[in-house]
């Protein structure tokens, strides 16, 4: 509910409105994904060894991948990588999947 209270003095069709609650324009902005190091990566292929890589995304759109860390030994791998996501805001869903 939105109450509006005004001096009695004033009519309100002489003044301009003085709440705006209009929707703000949608901004620009850049999502940034720091990876750095992962734990407990399943070893997939047959030599005992794993190609670890990133994968993210909004809403199935835009889908980002870091480097591949070839021959991961022991489920631990490592990137220092940032991901860049340019997104618009305000969104209808705020998902991010990895």
């Amino acid at each position: 509910m939105w109450v509006e209270i005004l001096p009695a003095r004033c009519a309100p069709e002489d003044e301009e409105p003085i709440w705006d609650i209009k929707k703000k324009p949608p901004q620009e902005f850049q999502v940034r994904l720091v990876v750095w190091d992962t734990k407990d990566i399943k070893m997939m292929d047959a030599e005992g060894t794993s190609d670890a890589f990133i994968r993210a995304f909004f809403d199935n759109d835009n889908a980002l991948e870091s480097d591949t860390h070839f021959r991961c030994q022991n489920g631990k791998a490592s990137f220092n990588y940032r991901l860049l996501f340019n997104e618009s805001l305000p969104r209808k869903d705020y998902r991010l999947t990895i």
